[in-house]
């Protein structure tokens, strides 16, 4: 059964702690690296967005996709392709999808030759470090078996990915959380106060229960949309709590809610409804 508590902070100024590692997924066929037996297989990657407060497009032009096996890279994109991250908070897409040596595989590596992210105040460009030389290293361990199609779900956590420098500039300080598609899951929902739908509300995913990672985990996290909306990628099986926070502008006050015992299976997604914050 899903719990809601509502309870109001007075004006504070709150810091969000952003988690510094990236949060890897399991394979369906064990560790290490190599081979399984020869032959070949589909792997597909897929990204999906998690939004950020105050971002209205963050805009990334990708130019190489390779995945690590052994001591070498698979190529699965080359050529040049620009993706605004904000069209897929509700929504994945295909980056690329290439026939590759069947295996154990370690990273997926994203190869970026530019970035601009628009917010309130313009657009702004964006420092990629080693964007373009070593490529956005994402660790993930999983197999790609022969003769079948491994869907890789990469989501672009926006918020905690771009920070705004002294100068104008923001800089690209990636957090990914990677999981292999089938495995793992969505949480949705609408989130409001008493004044109607709230945009911009930060919606963090807690592990609760299972063995998928340590308890307590902030798995991932979003933003509401425009209209209310949320949706939390890339949640391997298990119980999670979820925690709203939002700053009201009108009365300066932190408005929260916690919604407990949400189960969240493979494959699935686990609709919370209509959360109320107050």
């Amino acid at each position: 059964m899903t719990n809601i508590t509502l309870f109001r902070i007075f004006p504070i100024f709150a810091t969000l702690v952003c988690l510094a590692f990236v949060l890897g997924g399991c394979g369906g066929g064990g560790a290490g690296t190599g081979s399984v037996g020869g032959g070949s297989g589909t792997l597909a990657i897929h990204l999906s967005d998690a939004g950020g407060n105050g971002i209205t497009a963050a805009n990334l032009t990708i130019t190489k996709i390779e995945a690590h096996i052994g001591s070498k890279w698979e190529t699965v994109f080359t050529g040049s392709q620009t993706v605004n991250l904000l069209d897929l908070r509700n929504t994945d897409m295909v980056l690329g999808s290439a026939l590759v040596t069947a295996g154990n595989y370690t990273q997926v590596r994203i190869f970026v030759s530019n970035a601009t992210v628009t917010d309130a105040t313009g657009v702004h460009s964006v420092t990629i470090p080693s964007g373009l030389q070593t490529g956005i290293k994402v660790n993930l361990n999983y197999t790609v078996n022969p003769n079948v199609i491994t869907d890789i779900l990469l989501d672009f956590n926006v918020g905690k990915s771009f920070i705004l420098q002294g100068n104008g500039v923001y800089r690209l300080q990636p957090v990914i959380p990677a999981v292999i598609k089938i495995l793992s899951g969505t949480a949705t929902g609408t989130v409001s106060d008493a004044g109607g739908l709230v945009e911009g509300a930060s919606v963090t995913a807690i592990y609760t229960a299972g063995s998928s990672y340590p308890l307590l985990t902030e798995v991932n996290g979003t933003f509401t949309q425009a209209d209310g909306r949320f949706k939390v990628w890339a949640l391997l099986p298990g119980t999670y709590t979820f925690t709203f926070s939002y700053v009201n502008p009108a009365t300066s006050m932190t408005e929260t809610a916690t919604v407990t015992g949400v189960s969240v299976a493979a494959n699935a997604n686990s609709d919370l409804g209509a959360v109320t914050i107050l």
